[in-house]
């Protein structure tokens, strides 16, 4: 007959309840500072989505302003020579907010939000389309060559100018499922 020590079996016991508990506060620590994350970053989307609809009025009203058809003549000549090609103001500000909405959906991707069947429809029948209008090409130029745009999305979409596709920019930073939430990395113990 096998006597069997129970301070050892409840030891043992004690000890696995332990881990478990270990395993399920660290579980618990993982998923709380994944729900902040995902609380900061949609405090951030609503703060930058607030901050483009006042630039969007603000260029509204630019062209508007009394005299600053010759005050960009005088120092922003430049600028002024795409405005007049493109139309005029109303005309360059639709295509520069063209520009910067696209340029906000590739930072989304890149960011892991945008979603691949919305990724397709803003490459394939938006960004596409707009890439081969003369109009649209005049002002990108003007906005990349005055530093208006990241120069990662000015990367990313210059294939576009020549008909040619573009890379994903969440496949080439090493993402590729756009609707699964990443995986954490494991904290190391020290």
């Amino acid at each position: 007959m096998v006597e069997v020590d129970y301070g050892i079996v409840l030891g043992l016991l004690g000890v696995a309840s332990g881990v478990a508990s270990l395993i399920y506060s660290r579980s618990q620590v993982v998923a709380a500072r994944r729900q902040a994350e995902e609380a900061t970053r949609a405090t951030l989307l609503e703060s930058n989505r607030e901050i483009s609809v006042r630039l969007q009025q603000i260029r509204s009203r630019f062209f508007k302003t009394p005299g600053i058809d010759e005050e960009l003549q005088k120092s922003r000549p430049e600028i002024k020579k795409v405005v007049d090609s493109v139309g005029g103001g109303e005309v360059y500000y639709f295509l520069r907010d063209v520009i910067d909405t696209f340029e906000d959906i590739f930072v989304l991707r890149r960011s892991r939000i945008v979603t691949d069947e919305h990724w397709r429809v803003w490459t394939g029948s938006q960004m596409a389309i707009y890439a081969t209008l003369p109009r649209f090409q005049l002002v990108f130029k003007l906005a990349k060559q005055e530093g208006f745009l990241d120069p990662d999305f000015c990367r990313f979409f210059e294939p576009l100018l020549e008909g040619k596709s573009v890379e994903d920019p969440m496949i080439s930073a090493g993402h590729t499922r756009p609707t699964s939430v990443p995986r954490l990395r494991r904290l190391r113990l020290k």
